[in-house]
């Protein structure tokens, strides 16, 4: 036990870790985790919190989203933080319209200005690589991973959009980072088979809703998966496979895992785990994502991947549009923007449905939604965790508090959610990073200019 009064005293709540449930008291100070005791120790603090019949959690790690659409990192981390959400990893690139001017160096500074300017949490960076960004990046990325940007995402679809890496593209591309302790994080639906599909569709006049799914089958996935691990093993590099949507997917990814090889690591999202592609019949464009929603077979695969520990994280993909882009939602749908809001309702919805519905444990949830992320992004033990020396981020959840999702109750810009009307059981109560409340029942306290940018440490 460390000696001194510390900060803050959470007490009574059941501490919940990766690895178990218990019941024990949080000290923080100066915004650092003091010490872990059991109930009823001597230790105090000045301030003491109150979680008696409440689950103490580590600060949620978000480490998939876009804040380059409907909304950017200030609205999106304000929605973070009533989600229980405390740290954010975003995807940012050299793109005009998301405000950069220049190379990926000069995007990698631009976000991180941003960041420390408008977030109210802390955050990390993943960058984007488009066709347009090759030239150069045997000197760009060493200088980026030196800044502490260690995670790269590459694109195998969307040709049209210039967002495609050709499979010589990509293998370069795993070469440097391989020398220099990077991640590639990579979208995998084979590009050239999609667009075949869709332009046949639109051929025939095919344009509605029903089409979009029959577009991007699942085996479009789990070719671009086989494939990208293929290039991964060969040259021995580490890979994240982002928004994982298929059953057969997932069985690629165990077929190499069982050969032994880099480290393989499998992301899906909140919206693959609770919505089928039923919602795109009803909603139209407005469940427009890719991968597509998928069927229920799917759903459940998912799910035991993650009881298993073959899915490491879980993420939201928040993409968020303004409904009015999305239109006609029931008309020309390959036309609409791709992408989903969902930032405040990512970890309370899979809650929801994996604890509750599906008596998933806690503790796998814990793992895969914010000590797994932080470990493979380089901010653990910093993040991700309650230990002596972790940051003081910490959620407070209440279990038994009912509430109904609503769109009217967002603090985004995107004016929709796909949960309109969800029952849910479990909110958060208070959060909290680095020892400063930055909410308490329902009312957002964190302001901007309290963020920090995380550096990640080497693969």
């Amino acid at each position: 036990m460390t000696d001194g009064i510390c900060d803050i005293q959470v007490k009574g709540g059941v501490l919940v870790n990766s690895r178990e449930m218990k019941l024990g008291d949080v000290f923080i100070k100066d915004g650092i985790v003091d010490s872990i005791e059991p109930p009823n120790s001597e230790k105090t603090a000045k301030k003491t919190i109150d979680a008696t019949g409440k689950l103490v959690l580590p600060g949620i790690v978000e480490a998939h989203l876009h804040p380059v659409y409907a909304d950017r990192l200030d609205t999106l981390s304000k929605a973070a933080v009533h989600g229980g959400i405390t740290t954010l990893i975003p995807y940012i690139g050299a793109v005009k319209a998301w405000g950069v001017e220049g190379n990926l160096w000069d995007a990698v500074n631009y976000f991180i200005d941003e960041g420390a300017r408008d977030s109210v949490i802390d955050f990390g960076l993943h960058c984007t690589l488009l066709a347009g960004d090759l030239d150069g990046l045997d000197s760009l990325i060493p200088r980026i991973c030196d800044r502490g940007v260690r995670s790269f995402k590459g694109f195998m679809a969307y040709r049209k959009r210039g967002m495609y890496l050709s499979d010589s593209d990509i293998l370069r591309i795993l070469a440097i980072l391989k020398d220099n302790g990077g991640l590639f994080c990579v979208h995998a639906e084979n590009g050239d088979l999609c667009d075949f599909l869709e332009d046949g569709f639109i051929a025939e006049g095919k344009t509605g809703p029903e089409y979009y799914a029959p577009s991007r089958p699942g085996i479009t996935e789990a070719e671009a998966v086989f494939r990208i691990l293929s290039f991964a093993r060969v040259l021995d590099c580490p890979i994240y496979i982002v928004h994982v949507s298929t059953r057969e997917a997932l069985e690629v990814i165990e077929i190499y895992r069982g050969w032994g090889s880099n480290p393989i690591y499998a992301e899906t999202c909140t919206h693959y785990l609770t919505l089928t592609n039923a919602e795109m019949l009803k909603l139209g464009s407005l469940a427009k994502v890719s991968p597509p929603l998928r069927s229920a077979e799917h759903i459940d695969a998912l799910w035991q991947a993650i009881i298993d520990g073959r899915i490491d994280v879980i993420g939201a993909d928040t993409a968020g549009h303004l409904i009015d882009a999305k239109e006609p939602r029931f008309g020309d749908v390959f036309k609409a923007p791709a992408g989903l809001p969902g930032q405040e309702t990512m970890f309370t919805v899979t809650y929801d449905e994996g604890v509750n519905r599906r008596g998933v444990s806690l503790c796998r949830l814990v793992e895969t939604m914010a000590e797994k992320p932080a470990k493979i992004f380089g901010l653990y033990p910093r993040k991700g965790v309650l230990q002596k020396g972790a940051d003081g981020d910490l959620l407070i959840f209440d279990p038994m508090k009912a509430h109904t999702i609503k769109a009217a109750n967002r603090v985004t810009r995107s004016d929709y959610s796909m949960f309109e009307d969800r029952s849910v059981l479990g909110a958060p109560e208070l959060v909290m990073q680095r020892g400063e409340i930055l909410l308490e029942d329902g009312e957002l306290k964190a302001v901007k200019g309290r963020a920090r940018f995380l550096e990640a440490a080497s693969q």
